[in-house]
């Protein structure tokens, strides 16, 4: 297998996980809409893949393995989140899974964005097979998916994919644009996707559902 999806996933526990959307309605209903949207995103990406990719769950945290796999029950390769920040543990995973396990492409996406789907992994899946890197961004100004080529063993093009993760500011608005200037400044090539949104808040709540039922 040449293609790795990377899932992102905490273990679904009441304030720790949707504080945003907790705010509004509680730790509990926070949860349970987190827990509903990634079992949506795996029933998505996962169930339905047709061995074009292999699928690893990095979770977190790594006291909750036997729970998440119980919670899961999904035949896919679990593995721990490791770095202080989330870009490094994106770039962890991918280096991991790059150098140790000889993949030509890798893609990462979390649990924020319930549009995801196989067909749009498999075009990010052959967007890489002619360009360094895929991205997808989202209506926040972040990304939901974030794809690239291995780099090998050539050095420049290493610090180069260590650089897209360094000095971002997660969690905000600036994530894609300052994500964007490190390509450009790097001279990488690159392709962008539509822009989808996550599911952050009471409002992307409602717009979500608002668009489902119509």
């Amino acid at each position: 297998m040449e293609n790795a999806l990377i899932l992102f996933l905490k273990y679904p526990e009441p304030g720790k996980v949707k504080t945003r959307i907790a705010k509004d309605i509680g730790n509990k209903s926070a949860c349970a809409i987190y827990r509903q949207m990634a079992e949506g995103i795996i029933r998505n990406i996962v169930i339905k893949n047709q061995n074009f990719y292999d699928v690893h769950v990095f979770f977190t945290p790594k006291n909750k393995e036997d729970k998440i796999r119980d919670w899961l029950n999904i035949d896919v390769f679990y593995r721990l989140q490791e770095g202080k920040t989330l870009g490094e543990r994106m770039f962890n995973a991918l280096k991991q899974l790059f150098q140790l396990e000889d993949y030509k492409r890798g893609i990462i996406v979390g649990t924020d964005c319930p549009m995801i789907d196989v067909p749009l992994i498999e075009n990010a899946f052959g967007i890489l097979e002619k360009k360094e890197i895929v991205i997808g961004p989202s209506r926040d100004g972040g990304y939901y998916l974030l794809g690239m080529s291995n780099p090998d063993s050539k050095y420049f093009q290493w610090m180069s994919m260590y650089d897209l993760f360094m000095d971002i500011a997660w969690s905000t608005d600036k994530v894609f644009d300052q994500t964007m200037e490190k390509i450009r400044k790097n001279n990488i090539s690159y392709h962008i996707l539509q822009t989808l949104f996550d599911i952050d808040t009471k409002e992307d709540l409602f717009m979500y559902f608002g668009r489902v039922n119509n």
